[in-house]
């Protein structure tokens, strides 16, 4: 018995061990947009939605249910007879079963509403994966990003603080001032801050993936999408606003009103009940029985019927309106997009190309002029901070436009493999 708890309890552990190396393994981009898909309440309900109003229509198509009918007519209430159910002829037991009749048009037009209602449903559930791939990428990124600026920093942070045994040698020497030593202290701990704003955009890059995805994803891995250039050409990108999710819900929302107006262009067609019934009577009186027919009588259509299918035709006018409304804002939006995207491309490859290679050259030929006495620490010093800052600006510029990108490469939702 023995043996064999200690073998469960090392199964056990192996298989803790196993799980943790899987859960510590870097996240790639695409495994990232597939958790957040499969996490993601929102899209859940869509498709639920969705599949209710689908469910609606096929019970459109249907009569409704028949009804069951029985009770007592004629009770006597008043004379010698009164409250007995045998003496009067009148009075009689009746069951009887009633069925309406709605015209098979009226229930058509009403499931091809639920129908356009469900597609509606399905298009604003694509603007929502739309939302949730881009938002996922782009915290995506700006956590591989953040976790390179964060190892930039803590290089220049470990190359200063190597400095310190050598300049503590000069003072004690006497080639260096003993303020040397605190004017490095500072410079070091202004270093210092770089990096814990690095950690913290790490931190908040985890923390927005964690949201999304409910795990927790520390580091990732992979190849980095190709954000360096736009997705595709402007006329392009503006071509493809039709299918933009949200340009595709409003046009299902047109279809909506659209068969609404249709379903109350019917509405006066009337419906008819039928009612078969039995009805048994006392003793030495004849049974009887019957049909009864119940008729929709719609004698004041113009105050009635005609004012909703006026009403329902004017919100398929508005709905076709705000479609041309939401293109024309996303057209603008794609040009708004493209003109931040290629603002900070200009300022990362400025950055990159020009101030950061000129940074690097000052800070070379200081460290040369120290190490041959003809320059000051501060001067070193400040040259070093001066690289860091450029460092991370680049990193910054970089991730702006990381951003920009993913803003654009997801306007439309992608299929993942």
């Amino acid at each position: 018995m023995k043996k064999q708890t200690l073998s469960m309890w090392l199964g056990g552990v192996m298989l803790g061990l196993i799980s943790a190396a899987g859960q510590a393994a870097p996240w790639t981009l695409e495994q990232t947009l597939t958790e957040a898909q499969r996490y993601s309440a929102a899209l859940s309900a869509s498709r639920n939605e969705a599949q209710a109003l689908d469910a609606m229509a096929d019970s459109a198509t249907q009569l409704p249910d028949p009804k069951l009918k029985f009770g007592i007519e004629n009770v006597p209430v008043q004379g010698s007879n009164d409250q007995r159910l045998t003496r009067e002829g009148m009075t009689m037991q009746r069951v009887g079963i009633m069925q309406s009749y709605v015209s098979h048009e009226k229930r058509e037009r009403k499931a091809q509403t639920l129908q356009a209602q469900a597609r509606g449903v399905l298009a604003k559930g694509e603007a929502v994966r739309a939302g949730l791939q881009r938002d996922t990428a782009q915290a995506w990124l700006d956590l591989a990003l953040a976790q390179q600026a964060l190892k930039t920093a803590t290089r220049l942070v470990n190359e200063t603080e190597r400095q310190f045994p050598l300049q503590k040698a000069s003072v004690g020497a006497g080639s260096a001032t003993p303020d040397s030593v605190l004017t490095l202290r500072m410079a070091l701990s202004a270093m210092r801050d770089k990096v814990t704003l690095a950690k913290r955009d790490v931190q908040l890059a985890q923390s927005q993936l964690l949201q999304l995805t409910g795990q927790g994803i520390d580091d990732v891995g992979g190849p980095l999408p190709r954000y360096q250039r736009l997705p595709a050409e402007v006329s392009q990108l503006e071509e493809a606003i039709t299918r933009h999710p949200e340009v595709e819900a409003a046009l299902r929302e047109a279809e909506t009103a659209k068969a609404r107006s249709a379903q109350s262009a019917v509405a006066a067609l009337p419906d008819v009940d039928v009612e078969v019934f039995y009805a048994h009577r006392a003793e030495g009186y004849d049974d009887m029985a019957g049909v009864m027919f119940t008729v929709d009588l719609p004698l004041f259509q113009s105050r009635r019927q005609d004012k909703d299918y006026a009403a329902d035709v004017s919100r398929s006018l508005q709905a076709v309106d705000e479609l041309t409304l939401i293109k024309r804002a996303h057209i603008a939006q794609v040009q708004s997009l493209v003109a931040q995207y290629q603002a900070a491309q200009a300022l990362w490859q400025r950055q990159r190309d020009e101030i950061l290679p000129l940074q690097h050259q000052r800070l070379a030929l200081l460290t040369a002029q120290y190490r041959a006495g003809q320059s000051e620490l501060p001067a070193l010093l400040e040259a070093r901070r001066s690289v860091l800052d450029s460092e991370l600006a680049v990193n910054q510029a970089e991730r702006e436009m990381a951003r920009t990108w993913a803003a654009i490469q997801w306007l439309i939702p992608q299929e993942l493999a």
